[in-house]
């Protein structure tokens, strides 16, 4: 199963790599499409029933308007892009997610627990292309909130049964997020990472989940 999973991974890899590629190349270079793979970590203070996984895996994708500094290769980009946090917690689920303020249900039973948080992203940022083919990119971003679940599996009605449960929707989340992100690439590989200013949820409905993320990133050099 490993196996596959690392194959499968890598064929994806490969197949982004060569589509940002040719995206990039039809457009002469003006327009820049971009996938992510993370890791989120909380830094924010820890809540007094519950704690989150140490990997919380997370996606990205955008796309960006690349506008030159003068005759450099240097450029300044500004786009659009979409990204899903997964946070998972340990012992724990969100059994009222529509309630005022937001708290997590201590449960040894719980098998998988997490909730999910989607955004629209307006990103900006700075690229330096040291040489050809190596790149450091510095940035900032602004995130609207689009959509929210959360998911359960586990035995956690007491009534000896495995269940799953969903919900479509979170309340108390921040309907608008800050972030700021740096990147070092070689040809169409980078690692980066990005932190979040202000607390996924709202003051005092929530827990304080402020990530900072850690992840490799595919796009066209």
């Amino acid at each position: 199963m490993r196996r596959n999973f690392l194959i499968l991974a890598a064929m994806m890899m490969l197949s982004l790599m060569a589509n940002a590629q040719l995206f990039k190349d039809r457009t002469n270079g003006q327009v820049t499409m971009g996938f992510d793979l993370f890791t989120d970590i909380n830094t924010g203070s820890k809540y007094e029933n519950f704690d989150l996984r140490t990997i919380n895996q997370g996606f990205s994708t955008y796309l960006t308007y690349n506008f030159p500094m003068g005759e450099s290769k240097h450029t300044v980009s500004l786009g659009a892009g979409i990204t899903f946090h997964n946070y998972y917690m340990k012992n724990a689920w969100l059994s009222e997610p529509y309630n005022h303020v937001i708290t997590f249900k201590e449960d040894a039973n719980v098998k998988k627990s997490k909730i999910n948080i989607n955004y629209f992203d307006i990103p900006m940022e700075v690229n330096f292309r040291i040489v050809d083919k190596f790149k450091i990119s510095f940035g900032a971003k602004v995130s609207f909130l689009m959509s929210s679940k959360s998911k359960v599996i586990g035995y956690v009605m007491g009534d000896g049964h495995k269940w799953e449960i969903k919900y479509n929707e979170i309340n108390a989340l921040e309907s608008i997020v800050y972030s700021a992100f740096a990147r070092v690439g070689y040809r169409c590989v980078n690692l980066f990472v990005g932190y979040q200013f202000n607390n996924s949820f709202k003051q005092d409905r929530g827990p304080e989940i402020l990530p900072f993320s850690i992840g490799i990133g595919i796009r066209a050099y």
